[in-house]
């Protein structure tokens, strides 16, 4: 079964990763973000994109035991900071809504925790599949996971032409000032 939900992820994988990609080198081909609903880029991007999500999972359950030897400790870990990653995601999530959070232009959210990164929803979930991928363990999770890390960084990349198109001079200000991803300097001075 482990093999199937694999292969599945795999072929869904590389197909979503071509699509993004292509967004990405050619402006007017848009996958994400989606258009509209109903637009054939959502039929076609959001079952992908959810399944592949499913599917990490999946496989980190489906194929337990195939470990590559990472000690437990190490995993108990990665486990226990996937759990605070999701967490903050969805914190994060409720921070920006549901609407923003899948293409809406609600207003650009430059508060709370989204003064420390431009995207905490895609940072956490960058930490939750690599937390789960070290939490499993498995050869067949580290791809899918991979893949699914690469997925979300991608989409970061496709959504900042648009979100610029939208909110332009308030979000080129915000880019200048809050990081993509992890705002370490804040962080750092902080501490002092």
């Amino acid at each position: 079964m482990a093999n199937l939900l694999f292969m599945t992820g795999a072929v869904i994988g590389a197909v979503l990763l071509t699509l993004l990609v292509l967004t990405l080198l050619f402006r007017p081909f848009r996958i994400w973000p989606t258009p509209a609903p109903g637009s054939w880029q959502g039929y076609v991007f959001w079952p992908m994109f959810r399944s592949l999500n499913a599917l990490c999972f999946a496989v980190a359950v489906t194929d337990y035991g195939n470990d590559l030897g990472l000690p437990l400790w190490s995993r108990l870990v990665a486990l226990a900071l996937l759990a605070g990653s999701v967490g903050l995601f969805v914190y994060s999530f409720r921070v920006l809504g549901r609407d923003n959070s899948y293409g809406a232009q609600d207003g650009l959210v430059t508060g709370g925790i989204y003064r420390w990164s431009r995207n905490p929803q895609n940072a956490m979930l960058v930490i939750v599949y690599g937390c789960l991928a070290f939490a499993a363990d498995s050869a067949q999770t580290y791809v899918l996971c991979s893949a699914m890390i690469a997925v979300y960084v991608l989409m970061v990349l496709a959504e900042e032409p648009w979100l610029e198109a939208a909110y332009g001079e308030p979000y080129r200000r915000y880019c200048s000032t809050v990081p993509r991803f992890f705002n370490w300097r804040r962080a750092l001075a902080r501490r002092h």
